[in-house]
């Protein structure tokens, strides 16, 4: 195929593209305006801009493809000089007739916007104008409703007042059998209470005694879990440091506990230096062994 005929072959394939291409445009530009005219008047000031913009690049890409089209045209001419004068001549024409078509195009698509934000503008001043004519009549409901309000309010307050005056009636009636019952309490309360304070006397008491019971030679001590290894080492640590008392072996795992046999060389209160110690939460005498509960980690 010879350069002439490859150009003209272009030449035809632009002007079917740009053609295609605005009428695709006008087609999509058109019903995305349609659509936009059925929203509020926000819409309509969207519709605008986005007509401006579309305006704007449509502008831009007819600018470009003319220029395209007169440098293909230049070309196109240029090269069919060579050629034939008469092919030349034509292929300016079918460029001119392109323009033309395109320039219509154009115009016709202009025209679709114009139409658009016009049917926008008197979309929104009928919606603006039922809009105010629904407010009117809410209003007019709301005042109806708040005229109710008040009158069935005045009945209840009338209601109110006759409720009121047979109920402090009866919560007079109510309060002082409610005195006379409060005060049978009051005094069966403080009879618990002091049986109550008696009971934790005696219970401060027995914990004494088993804090201050002596220990000598091997004991057991069961540490309960949760128990991690920083606690474990904490622990040994604060034994190590009793005076006459020595760790003889430690045994058990995190999960299931661990068992501390210690060895006490004098008489030691036990329960009461483990209980001491910053770490431990608690610990009891539970038989011939010593149960300690940790504090939880933070």
């Amino acid at each position: 195929m010879s350069d002439e005929a490859e150009a003209k072959k272009k030449l035809r394939e632009a002007e079917e593209r740009a053609r295609k291409e605005a009428e695709l445009a006008a087609k999509e530009r058109a019903k995305r305006e349609a659509e936009e005219a059925k929203r509020a008047r926000e819409a309509e000031e969207r519709v605008r801009k986005e007509a401006e913009l579309a305006a704007k690049e449509r502008a831009k890409r007819e600018a470009e493809e003319a220029k395209r089209a007169r440098e293909a045209e230049e070309r196109a001419r240029k090269e069919a000089e060579l050629a034939a004068k008469e092919r030349a001549k034509r292929e300016a024409e079918e460029a001119k007739e392109r323009a033309k078509r395109e320039a219509e195009e154009a115009k016709r698509a202009r025209e679709v916007e114009e139409r658009v934000r016009k049917e926008a503008k008197l979309a929104a001043k009928e919606r603006a104008r039922k809009e105010a004519e629904e407010a009117k009549e809410r209003a007019k409901r709301e005042a109806e409703e708040a005229k109710r309000a008040r009158e069935a309010e005045e009945k209840v307050r009338k209601e109110a007042e006759l409720v009121a005056k047979e109920k402090a009636k009866k919560e007079a009636e109510e309060a002082k059998e409610k005195a006379k019952k409060e005060a049978e309490e009051t005094k069966r309360a403080r009879e618990a209470e002091e049986r109550v304070g008696k009971e934790t006397e005696r219970v401060r008491e027995a914990k004494e005694e088993v804090a201050a019971e002596l220990y000598e030679g091997m004991v057991e001590l069961v540490i309960l879990p949760p128990v991690d290894l920083e606690q474990m080492k904490e622990l040994e640590e604060g034994l190590h440091q009793v005076q006459d008392l020595r760790v003889v072996l430690i045994s058990g795992s995190v999960e299931e506990g661990t068992k501390v046999i210690v060895s006490a060389n004098k008489p030691i209160p036990l329960v009461s230096v483990v209980s001491g110690m910053p770490l431990v939460e608690q610990a009891v005498k539970k038989g011939k062994e010593i149960q300690i509960s940790l504090k939880a980690k933070l």
